[in-house]
């Protein structure tokens, strides 16, 4: 007459998807690759005087020549930390090495 009705655990069994399928995905281990180890040594291209130089001259130019700013925020807050604004161009307060 009537056939018996299918196990729930049997319906469960054959689908793969669902939430216990993502929960499954979610805790499978994650595959990592080995940390890269550079053997290269590092050099020095530039002497430390010579970064100290560069330094130094890049200040002279900004308090000398300045920086044009399009933002009125930005020259606002230049304006603010004591720069000597004039319109767009912003020329850095001298500052004695600490």
């Amino acid at each position: 007459m009537n056939a018996p009705a299918p196990d729930v655990t049997e319906h469960a069994n054959r689908r793969s998807g669902g939430r216990l399928g993502r929960k499954a995905l979610r805790g499978a281990p994650v595959m990592s690759f080995p940390t890269l180890v550079r053997k290269i040594p590092v050099y020095q291209m530039v002497p430390d005087e010579a970064v100290e130089l560069i330094h130094e001259e890049s200040l002279s130019i900004l308090e000398e020549v300045g920086c044009e700013f399009r933002d009125d925020e930005a020259i606002a807050i230049w304006k603010a930390a004591g720069a000597d604004v004039s319109e767009t161009r912003v020329r850095s307060a001298s500052t004695a090495p600490c």
